[in-house]
């Protein structure tokens, strides 16, 4: 009986060594193959099964002969993996899918053909090519086809890049056929390019779509992307470069051309044919190829007019505050700076900013009633989206301590007028130039005028005043792509205020203020703008007209003599334009 057990249990065991024998003879002499850490294989991998599989394990190579191809892909479902550092390579087609469904290829190392093609799908559907960051996938011609000329068309082919994709010939995606369809995305950091002055770097067919964060560029300037289907979309996404014409063949129709660069984001694209052109964040986009423009320095004009008032009225305020500035040759002066912050809103398509500015302001009496005001400024703003402005303004006038203006409103009052040169300098996004940049310059002025008056209570009710500023602008080009017409800019602010001193002995005050401030643009003059010769116009938003805002301030005032007082204040704000900002102040009143 113990030896029947025996019996059955050595049967047993040699029965599962048998079985075990067959599955590695079994899946060694599939088509499945693996190439393992530091190998080196130089026949042909024919993978002809369903689901098997190919992988190119890290610091190993494929390559083959002169006519042969690496990996010739015959079965449904069949995954080609390249590891980094791993290599296939061949002279004609490094991976042939040859009317196949479901062929996934993931490379992260090299593909590469010297003669022709480094990945042919033939009549395949559904392929899927991703190409990971520092992954190479390169050829003399032709680097990814997407079919044989001539041959069945290839559907549902996605090929997602974030490495590298070039051919020397041919284009680095090629697809010969109007029924070819195919998905591609360029991922930020991806580079397809060509240097083929007959070819476009990328040529799709019927309904498909490319979308392009990273660079897509023909070295020799020729077309970058041209679709040869009808219904195909380009999505041109964040801060991609294309340098090559955008364009498709004759007879395709329903092209559709998306700009997704964010809002204030200047571009202008060369493209042949009759494209449907949107732009998702809203921008005026221009058709006569593709273009906008970021309105920053034209959409903010009211913005600066109210801050240019805004500081000569608080200038105004602490001249009077000073002691004994009624004197006939004592004179006052002041610097100051300040910085600003405005948060974008791609809703109302109000671009975001910061703005620092120094100042001087001069003021000496000039008879009995009136006194003379001298203002300096110099200002630089950044808007987001690579565009800079810098500014230098002048403004003078007259101070009217006791008088009302024009002798009915208020008992105290100003006017000015000034000049301001501004200096801007933006970078756009264009397919005509070989870095797919291009930085531009404008020089203008703006000559603005600014007056008001305040009617002061010495008790514990509130200040009142109202304050009125208009600028003009001529019209002016900002380098070849962009002109501006002339702009006109009005504004109308009433406001409270109060300040409160606190008195130390005799030679030292403190001062607390407030000032609530609301305003109206009272010109609404749409901006006219030409994009390369093509008209357009602006539209301000009307959220961007009316602006409601709260500072505080607090100051420090030291008399030095009975001619000489210091002055130092600072101040903040915020307004209902998701503006903040602050600003200091320092001021010494003296003889002239």
């Amino acid at each position: 009986m113990q030896n029947t057990k025996n019996r059955i249990l050595k049967f047993n065991i040699f029965f599962i060594k048998i079985l075990f024998l067959f599955f590695v003879y079994t899946y060694v002499n599939a088509d499945s193959n693996t190439i393992q850490d530091g190998g080196t294989e130089t026949d042909q991998q024919n993978i002809d099964g369903d689901g098997e599989f190919l992988t190119v394990k890290s610091s190993s190579t494929l390559a083959t002969g002169a006519t042969t191809k690496a990996a010739n892909v015959t079965g449904d479902s069949v995954t080609v993996t390249v590891e980094s550092g791993s290599t296939i390579s061949a002279n004609t087609v490094a991976v042939f899918g040859d009317t196949t469904s479901d062929l996934t290829v993931t490379n992260t190392g090299t593909i590469t053909a010297s003669g022709t093609t480094a990945i042919d799908a033939k009549a395949t559907a559904n392929a899927t090519i991703t190409n990971n960051s520092g992954g190479t996938i390169s050829s003399n011609r032709n680097t990814i086809r997407v079919s044989k000329t001539g041959g069945t068309n290839t559907t549902g082919m996605t090929i997602t890049n974030s490495g590298t994709i070039t051919a020397t010939n041919g284009s680095a995606i090629f697809g010969t056929a109007a029924g070819n369809t195919v998905t591609i995305t360029n991922n930020a950091g991806g580079e397809m390019t060509n240097s083929d002055s007959d070819n476009a770097t990328i040529r799709v067919g019927a309904s498909s779509s490319v979308t392009n964060s990273g660079t897509i560029k023909n070295d020799v300037g020729s077309d970058s992307i041209k679709l040869y289907g009808n219904n195909a979309t380009i999505t041109l996404k964040d801060q991609g470069i294309v340098v090559g014409k955008i364009a498709h063949g004759a007879g395709i129709t329903g092209s559709t051309l998306k700009i997704n660069h964010g809002v204030g984001q200047g571009y202008y694209y060369d493209i042949d044919g009759d494209f449907s052109l949107e732009d998702l964040d809203g921008n005026t986009i221009v058709k006569g190829s593709a273009g906008s423009v970021g309105q920053g320095g034209s959409e903010i004009l009211d913005e600066l007019l109210s801050y240019k008032s805004l500081n000569i009225r608080k200038s105004l305020t602490r001249y009077k505050s000073t002691k004994d500035n009624s004197v006939d040759n004592n004179g006052w002066g002041e610097a100051n700076f300040s910085t600003l912050k405005r948060k974008q809103n791609n809703q109302n398509l109000s671009l975001g900013f910061n703005y620092t500015g120094l100042g001087i302001n001069l003021m000496n009496p000039y008879d009995k009633d009136k006194n003379f005001i001298l203002s300096f400024e110099t200002s630089k703003q950044n808007f987001t989206k690579n565009h800079t402005v810098n500014r230098y303004s002048i403004n003078s006038g007259f101070y009217f301590p006791d008088q009302p203006l024009f002798n009915k409103f208020g008992n105290e009052s100003y006017l000015l007028a000034g000049i301001t040169l501004n200096d801007s300098d933006r970078e756009i996004l264009t397919n005509t130039t070989t870095s797919g940049k291009l930085d531009i310059t404008d020089t203008y002025e703006t000559f603005e005028f600014i007056g008001g008056t305040k009617i002061n209570n010495n008790y514990f009710i509130p200040n009142l005043g109202l304050t009125f500023g208009f600028s003009h602008t001529p019209a002016h080009s900002e380098s070849k792509f962009y002109k501006w017409d002339a702009k006109n800019v009005g504004n109308l602010s009433l406001y409270f205020d109060d300040d409160y001193k606190i008195n130390f002995g005799t030679d030292y005050i403190f001062n607390l203020g407030w000032m609530l401030d609301l305003r109206k643009t009272l010109s609404t003059k749409d901006q006219s703008f030409q994009v390369n010769g093509t008209e357009a116009t602006y539209k301000q938003d009307n959220d961007l007209v009316e602006e409601i805002t709260l500072a505080g301030n607090f100051g420090f005032e030291k008399k030095m003599s009975d001619e000489h007082y210091l002055k130092f204040n600072i101040d903040s704000r915020i307004s209902t334009q998701e503006l903040t900002s602050f600003s200091g102040n320092f001021a010494y009143k003296f003889i002239f």
